[in-house]
């Protein structure tokens, strides 16, 4: 296994501890049965279905229903949609009766483990014959990737080293006005995150406030991690409707350009429209955090064996590779990151922030809280 990826897994076996038992609701069974499965049964059973639509966040998804349908001769329509509304669609269709959408690569761990699986809208499923490859950390529920979203700086500007060597440096008067971050209104993985920050490494966060200031933290909010939203609110950040805009701003030609949060994706759109960007690898504690991609059945599937084969599809390297080459890491362990790959976040992993996924029940109950929180102070 190549070296990062022994990183990620080592770093990342918090994911999924003692996730099994956050999922009160045991997975439905649909399609063939795991005790008669393999990849040829599956395939089988499929070619007597209807056709599926699979939808992800990100625009990969529709070359990889496209390389799918190409491989196996059934038709895969992909479409981009947003996490969010990935769960409104979801849970619409499962309570109107009538599915659509047949498999999602959901982005909100929180949302999946306390209510996407628990309610019955959806189901997760593994492959039996790709166990053996993807750590059991990962398995329940099936985790097809981590999209790293990373601090990110100009490089034109500011060369090779980071302007900005710490998360409250971005709470100062100097970086008013001059950090861009995707809505974290829109984005709840944003939200998740703080609640995450504030559980489990708020010691972090109160030991980074003193390497920044020199001085111990004093505040009246319940956390440091609460302290430093609130003063990142209220520093005017530049505040967009995706990273998709972000990148840009960053990679603006003026004399101060922000600092930005962006998925590792967008470097490869920095690329194509020729400005330059780097990840800001000096942050402390992290320079940004991994989420994880949950594969999501339709639980009223019409076409459950398909559905099944395009879960699997996307847990290895050929089915993600699309997205590999955007900085995505697959938790299969046989799959490696493309040379080609823009960002080189594979070579700083270690410096992200893993999801404890025992407590992710916690970070959905807390959503609306922080949500509050940051309108609170923004406005």
């Amino acid at each position: 296994m190549p070296k990062t990826l022994i990183c990620l897994f080592t770093t990342a076996s918090v994911l999924a501890m003692g996730l099994t038992g956050a999922i009160a609701q045991e997975a439905k069974e649909i399609g063939i049965p795991d005790s008669d499965y393999s990849l040829e049964a599956l395939i089988e059973a499929a070619r007597k279905e209807e056709p599926i639509t699979v939808i992800d966040a990100t625009g990969k998804i529709v070359t990889m229903a496209e390389n799918f349908s190409a491989k196996y001769g059934l038709k895969a329509t992909g479409v981009k949609m947003s996490g969010q509304d990935q769960e409104q669609v979801i849970a619409r269709e499962a309570a109107a009766g009538n599915v659509r959408t047949d498999v999602f690569n959901m982005s909100n761990l929180p949302s999946v483990t306390s209510q996407i699986l628990p309610q019955g809208f959806g189901i997760s499923w593994l492959a039996p014959d790709l166990k053996d490859k993807i750590p059991a950390a990962y398995q329940s529920p099936a985790i097809t990737s981590n999209n790293p979203w990373v601090f990110a700086y100009n490089t034109d500007v500011n060369g090779e080293t980071c302007p900005v060597d710490n998360l409250w440096a971005l709470t100062t008067e100097e970086w008013k006005g001059r950090v861009a971050i995707p809505d974290p209104l829109l984005r709840n993985e944003t939200m998740f995150w703080f609640n995450q920050l504030a559980t489990h490494e708020d010691a972090a966060m109160r030991e980074a406030y003193k390497a920044q200031f020199g001085e111990e933290l004093t505040t009246d909010e319940a956390s440091a991690t609460a302290e430093w939203v609130k003063r990142l609110a209220k520093n005017q950040s530049k505040v967009t409707r995706s990273d998709t805009d972000v990148g840009p701003i960053v990679g603006a030609k003026e004399e101060k350009p922000p600092i930005g949060f962006l998925s590792a994706a967008i470097f490869r759109d920095a690329k194509k429209d020729g400005y330059g960007m780097g990840i800001c690898k000096e942050m402390k504690p992290w320079i940004g955090q991994l989420t994880p991609r949950v594969a999501v059945i339709a639980a009223g599937t019409k076409s459950p064996n398909t559905a099944k084969l395009f879960a699997r599809f996307m847990m290895t390297e050929e089915g993600m590779a699309p997205q590999l080459g955007d900085g995505k890491i697959s938790t299969n362990t046989e799959a490696k990151m493309p040379e080609s790959e823009v960002s080189g976040i594979a070579n700083h992993v270690d410096k992200l922030y893993v999801n404890h996924s025992e407590t992710s029940q916690d970070d959905f109950a807390k959503l609306q809280d922080w949500q509050d929180f940051w309108l609170q102070h923004s406005r």
